[in-house]
């Protein structure tokens, strides 16, 4: 309960089964190994992001891919496309495209060819970097749900140490230290507040609770204080997966409820004045006699008329001691027969609180000499007696005050609980409310969970609460005064304003309590008691697998582990992976099956792919290949007359061994270019580093021969010459003109 805590948890794979068998499906790491994969999903959900785009890219190229002559925007666009790694890149890249081709009536429509796609590339961008930011929700940063490993389980069993003295030297103070714990946790935490630190150890901060005020009285007799104003707090239905943490399949699970009825008693007519040869006169309250380890008394509780010391001679109230509330039990566990139930009850209630089907608790509360700063309404408090004035040595100042009623006020509480199975028809689906120990309880229960495995279960668990939850008088009896509320009102035995439903108040304080131990019980029996009462330890039986199943199956939320959803990694890792594949695979399986069914089709129609005027059928492709960086770079060294090139057709194109390639032409550095072949020096060695015939005395007698040859030629040759050179003809060349508007539009090609 506390973060001194050592929890022994479960680390790998388990079933959540709130979510059910497949949704549930979790895994626990510590928080360490948690945050290493949170981040591994982070960088990989980004990688997936750039394979997504670069499927995109190959779709979009294929889908534009076209033999025609198209615009420089149509060539840049597919080289993008080609060659973004990123959304991010392809996106600043096309917008730049688009920003420079947009003036001067460079390209059509620049902006509906490029903005979809920029678009679509921020778009993929931001979704996939939002799924990388929201990828650590497979899990909670602050809070998962984990199972106990449960090696110490075992019920709480006060008889097994077989010591006294154990008990009293640590049973006892291990059990007032629990009592205070719960009813701070339930002052804390039972809140409308849902954000309370120190509120996140249990499966929910807190259960449900219902009050209910203006009710009748529960008891006969007319014994009630106030007819028509009494309180009832219900739990509801408590399932014991979603709100006890007990991890089971629908099938074993089961719903237990919790009813209180809290009610100020009448004393009058049921005291008694009686003098004491010890204490003097004391008042005895008459709810039925009580038998204890000498006898038995006819009177249920007794206190002293005036039991509080307080000096007359002016003392400071700083130097008595404290003023202090003073708190009673009794308890009863209801029973169609006490005969059912022997030893068990020492109160025997009169017949107007006696109740068969709910358990009772009596509070009884004296304020001995406590001064109220104002008249005290609330019943159980009630305070309207003039106290002797208080005076303020400082300021001289005097103030009025007043002292409870009677000696003594008393509540009763009624409890019952009940079991329901939450697999049959409503109707018949609840066994009837009754007190928490009802010899009747066996056989109703077993009508509602009739398989041996789920009266099992049931048993277990009616063991494990029943003896360990912490109930009004238990918490009464350990803490006394302490489990009051008014007490945080009160100072040097002077007490602050006490509202008209004090009593109220204070049983719901009790009862919230309650409702936190019924949440801690099933967490420390299957995390073990601590080490020093490990002697009151009662461990499950070797074959009571019900038992030992019910260990291993306990649920707390821990910040120190990080759980996640096994469902949500698969998703997350097997379509990553799926897109990652198709990234790496799919260009060059579809090129595979493309040249393979051209090599089939080839076989069979030999001119396929010869004819120019039709598009090529590895057109699409080979554009692909064709515009990768490196082959870019290839063909533009190639059209400059560098380098003997080598797989022209893969990603990689290389030189012939030893071979240089040229650099950048940058005599206009606003028009930077490659050299040409005819730019680069030459010198009288036979080859240039290319391998290449260049040298200018061949060059200069090559020309000189063909001269000469013309010389020879005779005179008939010598006039076509002439009128082929007077036409503007050269041998074997036609020189056109330059085209005009006309043949400029009839080869204007559709623009993609």
């Amino acid at each position: 309960m506390t973060s001194t805590t050592n929890y022994d948890v479960q680390l790998g794979f388990w079933t959540n089964w709130s979510h059910g068998q497949i949704q549930g499906a979790t895994v626990t790491l510590t928080r360490r190994n948690g945050g290493f994969l949170i981040a591994f999903l982070a960088i990989f959900i980004g990688m997936v992001g750039k394979s997504f785009w670069r499927l995109g890219c190959f779709v979009l190229h294929r889908y534009f891919s076209t033999s025609e002559a198209q615009d420089g925007l149509y060539h840049q666009r597919q080289a993008i496309l080609r060659n973004s790694d990123t959304a991010q890149d392809g996106a600043w890249r096309m917008l730049m495209s688009m920003l420079a081709w947009r003036s001067g009536n460079r390209a059509r429509r620049p902006i509906l060819r490029l903005l979809p796609i920029i678009i679509l590339a921020f778009a993929i961008s931001s979704v996939f970097g939002i799924a990388s930011i929201f990828s650590s929700n497979v899990t909670s940063e602050t809070l998962n749900q984990v199972l106990l490993k449960g090696t110490r389980c075992g019920s709480f069993s006060p008889a097994k140490a077989n010591s006294v003295y154990k008990q009293l030297t640590l049973l006892l103070p291990y059990q007032a230290e629990k009592a205070n714990k719960f009813l701070n946790y339930g002052m804390q935490c039972y809140t409308n507040n849902s954000h309370t630190d120190g509120c996140n150890t249990y499966l929910k901060p807190r259960l449900p609770l219902i009050s209910t005020r203006g009710n009748p009285c529960p008891f006969g007799d007319n014994i009630c204080k106030l007819d028509n104003d009494n309180l009832i707090m219900d739990t509801g239905y408590l399932d014991s997966l979603d709100d006890l943490g007990i991890n089971t399949a629908q099938k074993d699970r089961f719903q237990l409820r919790m009813v209180y009825q809290c009610a100020p008693l009448k004393t009058q007519g049921y005291m008694k004045d009686y003098n004491d040869s010890d204490y003097g006169a004391v008042k005895r309250y008459m709810y039925g006699p009580v038998v204890n380890v000498k006898q038995t008394i006819n009177w249920t509780y007794e206190v002293p008329v005036d039991n509080a010391y307080l000096p007359g001679d002016g003392t400071s109230s700083a130097n008595i001691p404290r003023l202090e509330y003073q708190l009673g039990i009794e308890k009863h566990y209801g029973t169609p027969n006490e005969t059912l139930l022997p030893g068990t009850n020492d109160w025997s209630p009169i017949p107007a609180l006696r109740l068969v089907d709910a358990d009772v608790h009596l509070a009884f509360l004296s304020a001995p000499e406590i001064h109220f700063s104002t008249p005290v309404n609330d019943p159980w408090f009630s305070a309207h007696k003039n106290a002797s004035e208080i005076n303020n040595q400082d300021t001289r100042q005097k103030f009025e005050a007043y002292l409870q009623d009677e000696p003594l006020g008393v509540m009763a509480c009624t409890q019952q609980v009940q079991y329901c199975n939450p697999n049959l028809p409503k109707g018949s689906r609840c066994e009837p409310l009754r007190g928490v120990i009802d010899p009747r309880k066996s056989a109703r229960v077993k009508q509602i969970f009739p398989s041996d495995s789920q009266f099992a279960t049931i048993k277990w668990v009616d063991d494990l609460w029943t003896y360990g939850v912490y109930t009004i008088s238990a918490t009464l009896g350990f803490i006394g005064a302490s489990a009051l509320r008014a007490r945080y009102s009160l100072s040097y035995g002077y007490s602050g304003p006490i509202p008209d439903n004090q009593w109220q108040l204070e049983a719901e304080h009790w009862i919230k309590g309650t409702l936190a131990s019924l949440q801690d019980v099933f967490i420390e029996a299957a995390n073990g008691m601590p080490a020093a009462l490990e002697d009151f330890r009662q461990p499950p039986a070797a074959n009571d697998t019900v038992a030992r199943n019910m260990c291993v199956n306990q649920k707390i939320v821990s910040n120190a582990y990080s759980s996640f959803n096994v469902l949500g990694l698969s998703l997350i890792l097997g379509i990553g992976v799926v897109i990652i594949v198709l990234d790496t695979g799919l260009e060059p399986s579809v090129a595979w099956w493309q040249r393979r069914k051209f090599r089939k089709r080839q076989q069979l129609e030999p001119e396929l792919g010869t004819d120019e005027k039709e598009t090529h059928p590895l057109y699409a492709a080979i554009e692909w290949s064709q515009t990768s960086i490196l082959q870019l770079q290839r063909m533009a060294h190639d059209e400059a007359g560098y380098g003997e090139w080598s797989k022209c057709d893969k990603d990689v194109p290389v030189t012939e061994p030893g071979q240089l390639i040229t650099s950048l032409n940058l005599s206009n550095v606003e028009y930077p270019m490659l050299r040409q072949k005819e730019e680069t020096p030459v010198s009288d060695r036979d080859e240039t580093d290319t391998g290449l015939e260049t040298l200018v005395e061949d060059q200069a007698e090559n020309e000189k021969k063909s001269k000469e040859d013309v010389d020879e030629m005779p005179p008939m040759f010598h006039a076509i010459s002439e009128r082929l050179d007077e036409r503007g003809h050269g041998l074997g060349v036609h020189m056109h003109d330059e085209p005009g508007p006309e043949a400029n539009a009839e080869d204007w090609r559709t623009l993609r």
